[in-house]
């Protein structure tokens, strides 16, 4: 269960580490459990093999139990009918049955000792398994937080290196400077029209003084004669 071990040592892995040694992580780790259930599926054919072996066992044991029940039954018939000869290969088949159950029954004993093993070993694996997918779920989940926080780390260094700012203060400054500009051409035609409203005002003062003038000294009989 090679494939078992390299997923434990993933799973246990840094992710930091994952990130930096797998192009793709999520990917390696869905490949990963992938092999590992196929592999799981392969032990399992094993393990089915060696349960179709055990019964293949015991019904040979089983066969060789009613040989040695069916020849101790020639044999016998054979005895009561004087026939030796023939209860002698009866009795010596018989043996032959014997043996080749004692035979099987110790092969059954140590198939149902490793259908017994096999079958433990691929619970456990199966527990693994079962672990290593809901670990490898969560660990995608680490290793797309990780990514994202990467990117937003390298977003906000982007941006703080200056780059980003400096064309912002940019955008500011022309902005405040086209205020400004703005705001000195509305001084600039506020004051010619006060200047215009002052010349007017002062040449209707000049234009009062006169007619007072000239009403005072038609008064004074100081008029032009």
């Amino acid at each position: 269960m090679g494939l078992f071990k390299k997923l434990k040592d993933l799973l246990e892995a840094n992710i930091s580490d994952l990130i930096s040694k797998a192009e793709d992580p999520e990917k390696m780790l869905n490949l990963y459990v992938e092999r590992a259930t196929e592999e799981l599926k392969q032990f399992n054919i094993q393990v089915n093999r060696a349960v179709a072996d055990q019964l293949l066992l015991r019904q040979k044991a089983e066969a060789s139990q009613k040989e040695i029940e069916s020849w101790t039954n020639q044999a016998k018939v054979a005895i009561t009918q004087n026939r030796d000869d023939l209860a002698r290969i009866a009795l010596e088949r018989k043996r032959t049955a014997e043996n080749n159950l004692v035979e099987y029954q110790t092969q059954l004993t140590d198939q149902e000792k490793a259908v017994e093993d096999l079958r433990g070993n691929y619970r456990l694996l199966e527990e693994k398994l079962n672990k290593v997918k809901a670990e490898r779920d969560q660990l995608v989940i680490r290793q797309r937080r990780a990514a994202a926080m990467k990117q937003a780390n390298e977003a906000v260094q982007e941006i703080a290196s200056g780059s980003a700012l400096s064309d912002f203060d940019r955008m500011r400054d022309k902005v405040a400077r086209s205020e400004a500009e703005a705001q000195a051409t509305r001084v600039s035609v506020e004051s010619s029209l006060e200047d215009e409203f002052s010349k007017l005002n002062k040449s209707a003062d000049v234009m009062a003084v006169d007619d007072e003038l000239a009403r005072l000294k038609a008064e004074l009989g100081k008029g032009k004669e």
